[in-house]
């Protein structure tokens, strides 16, 4: 058995010489001077962590570590030595079921090509210039610079967030460094992260069945990101290695003074107690690993929101996209639509408002909003939204305007002119405002809607982008959110015009 039962299992049968060279254990292979000698820089958690990844032999590892924590450099080390043992099989394709001559690829992705290319690969491609190990037994082709070709055609490469990356590669090892900041996909409808995921796991079962081995780290960025999914995952499959520290977990205790102090339940270094008063929810999640419901939640309390939600309303749609035939107006008080459009990255919302005054003051009823998804490869039927608000004006609802939020919809704003709709564009992703209405009459108790669930899902996974921008997490979406905003804040500016008082809301 190879030194503590570490790494690969390869299938070769018995009798035959496996190895060119016996591996030694990752620990040895980290901080020795004939392999990597970087020891001294390695906090001594790391090693530990990466002693259980591969005396486990685990086939899949998720890391989710405070900023800081060195779990990119743990990437690196880990795909390092999976490369160190595979260059030691004497016949690597054979021991591990491919064809002669099959290229072996090892690969390092990131949020971004550059992000992939830069920081991992870059640190992975000077431990290798540095180390005598591979110096002297498996130096890399110079000729190639921007992959890594070894002897036995093993390639360590860089990749990036596109499911695309690892089509036709027989990937053994793969690792996705900061895999909850990876950007959307092309739908808008799942973080990028799942896609990558799902395409190197299928190339590493496909070829190397459970020999393979895909690390994945990343601070989270919020509750149900892909990193918390798979640490949740990782719970009950013991085929998964999963492990969530603070910063200052995985960082030796030589780092701090000493002194703790307490906040929210957590008992943490006084050398980051000034990131925890100047904004608790940023630390939670980047230093203690620990995320709230988004980056910096627009709605801190979901609660008034779930409440606005009133039992006897009911969903309108039916079918294939139908109004429900019950689905008429009972009064005659102005309504205002608001289209959010999308064509591939994201589904369009729709959603209509109007406004009942109680009090001397504006109460918002959103009677209608849907979400309109694209197909699969396909756009979002453009005319199918026009229908919708030309069968509501039909069904006698009094339709003051229709606003868009300008992308792509200048053919439909004609068309719907045509019809003798007032028809402007608004932007709710321009400023906070449309929200600020939102929230505003949520939080007062001014706010009727039904219980529509993926405006919900949608509002409470909303954050404050710099103070500034109301904005969705990566891989989700804020297409109802924004059509009910956009026809909500519409209404209650035309309320506010015809009492006389511009705007108005409270």
């Amino acid at each position: 058995m190879d030194e503590k039962g570490e790494g690969l299992a390869p299938v070769a049968r018995a009798g035959r010489q496996r190895w060119d060279e016996r591996p030694v254990s990752v620990r040895r292979f980290v901080c020795d001077e004939e392999y990597l000698g970087v020891g001294a820089s390695v906090y001594p958690e790391v090693l530990r962590t990466l002693g259980r990844i591969f005396r486990g032999r685990y086939q899949e590892a998720v890391l989710c570590w405070g900023i800081g924590s060195g779990k990119s450099y743990l990437c690196t080390l880990a795909l390092l030595y999976r490369l160190y043992r595979t260059l030691c099989l004497r016949a690597p394709q054979r021991e591990l079921g491919l064809a002669e001559g099959s290229q072996i690829v090892l690969a390092t992705v990131g949020p971004t090509a550059r992000v992939a290319e830069k920081v991992v690969f870059g640190e992975l491609r000077e431990l290798v210039q540095r180390s005598p190990w591979f110096g002297e037994r498996y130096k890399p082709d110079a000729r190639v610079r921007r992959e890594l070709h070894f002897p036995k055609n093993v390639v360590v490469l860089p990749g990036n967030s596109s499911e695309t990356f690892p089509l036709g590669l027989n990937v053994l090892c793969a690792t996705m460094d900061e895999a909850s900041f990876f950007v959307e996909t092309l739908d808008g409808r799942r973080e990028a992260a799942e896609d990558v995921y799902l395409a190197l796991q299928r190339r590493i079962r496909s070829r190397f069945g459970d020999q393979g081995l895909m690390v994945i780290a990343s601070s989270p960025r919020h509750c149900d990101d892909f990193v918390m999914r798979k640490l949740a995952e990782a719970e009950s499959d013991p085929t998964i290695y999963g492990s969530r520290r603070a910063t200052w977990e995985v960082k030796p205790r030589g780092r701090f003074c000493g002194k703790r102090f307490e906040f929210d339940g957590l008992t943490v270094p006084v050398e980051y107690e000034a990131e925890f008063r100047r904004n608790p929810e940023k630390a939670k999640r980047d230093l203690a690993a620990l995320p709230g419901t988004a980056f910096q939640p627009y709605f801190t309390d979901i609660g008034p929101l779930e409440e606005a939600c009133e039992a006897h309303r009911r969903h309108p749609i039916e079918g294939q996209g139908a109004l429900a035939a019950w689905f008429r107006p009972d009064d005659r008080e102005a309504r205002y639509v608001h289209v959010d459009l999308g064509l591939r990255r994201d589904a369009c919302g729709v959603a209509m408002a109007k406004v009942v005054t109680e009090a001397g003051r504006p109460v918002a009823v959103v009677e209608l909003m849907h979400r309109i998804a694209a197909p699969a490869r396909g756009e979002v039927d453009l005319a199918q939204v026009r229908e919708l608000i030309l069968a509501l004006r039909a069904r006698g609802f009094p339709i003051a305007q229709v606003s868009y939020d300008g992308w792509q919809s200048a053919d439909s704003q004609q068309i719907l002119r045509r019809h003798g709709l007032q028809v402007a564009t608004v932007s709710v992703d321009r400023d906070t405002g449309a929200y600020e209405t939102l929230k505003e009459l949520a939080y007062d108790g001014r706010l009727r809607m039904y219980a529509y669930e993926p405006l919900l899902r949608e509002l409470r996974r909303l954050e404050l982008v710099r103070g500034v921008k109301v904005d969705h997490p990566p891989g989700g979406s804020k297409d109802v959110a924004d059509a009910v905003a956009g026809a909500v804040s519409e209404a209650v500016r035309a309320w506010g015009e015809d009492d006389g008082v511009r705007g108005r809301i409270v």
